[in-house]
């Protein structure tokens, strides 16, 4: 059976960023032979040396460290089995089999729009490959749509996770959209999980201003380049 491909995280950033490393290398090796200048060319050396160090992490980070990442952060969800959950910018499928495998009475959903900019090979045909290759396809289900409008009922989901996704709104007020939808759709006692590079102390005080109990952590630097952050929260019973 084919194994299943979780794709590349940004591939645009580290084509630009090999390049940028390649390209600071050339300069490295003009500063010597051609320009003599010894101070730009290790000054270039170093450039190359950091962008390069930046495409190995987030390559590893892609092909290893975010799968590692994926179980812990489901982990957190304290997964009993009958839940419905919600995978919010489920791209390739990662948290959303991770979260499927899990279950035995409940259901995983995952709403992508699915951006080829934000993850190599994103498509819904390549999400279902995966689920059929994991063999979870009969606990979960795709659904193409917005995080800012999400098309489900109030208090569908007793989980939601996500995990590099709300970043990709670029505006402050479209990231604040998707977080009240995701207080909207999940059940009062449900938990919410969200993991990102950008903004999580923002996603941390606006569930906490919603209602929701909420803490922020720093997942292990070994696994996610760059630093990643996760905020788990919970939606009070009474809310």
């Amino acid at each position: 059976m084919k194994k299943a491909d979780y794709g590349i995280d940004a591939p645009g950033v580290i084509r630009n960023l090999a390049f940028g490393s390649l390209g600071a290398a050339a300069a490295a090796v003009l500063g010597f032979h051609l320009l003599h200048q010894p101070a730009f060319a290790v000054s270039m050396i170093w450039v190359a040396g950091f962008l390069g160090f930046e495409v190995i992490a987030m390559l590893w980070t892609s092909l290893k460290g975010k799968r590692l990442a994926a179980r812990k952060l489901v982990d957190l969800a304290e997964l009993n089995g009958s839940e419905r959950v919600l995978d919010v910018g489920c791209g390739r499928g990662l948290l959303l089999i991770e979260a499927a495998k899990r279950l035995k009475g409940g259901r995983a959903v995952g709403l992508d729009i699915w951006n080829q900019e934000d993850l190599s090979g994103n498509g819904p045909e390549a999400t279902r490959t995966n689920l059929e290759a994991e063999g979870a396809s009969d606990r979960a289900e795709l659904v193409d749509g917005n995080a800012m409008a999400m098309p489900f009922p109030d208090g569908s989901f007793e989980v939601v996770v996500s995990s590099l996704c709300l970043h990709n709104l670029y505006q402050a007020q479209d990231r604040a959209k998707a977080l009240a939808e995701i207080v909207r759709v999940l059940k009062p006692g449900g938990r919410a999980v969200i993991q990102d590079f950008r903004h999580t102390a923002v996603y941390a005080n606006t569930l906490r201003e919603a209602g929701l109990e909420a803490k922020r952590h720093l997942v292990n630097p070994l696994l996610m380049f760059p630093p990643t952050w996760r905020v788990v929260a919970k939606k009070t019973k009474d809310e």
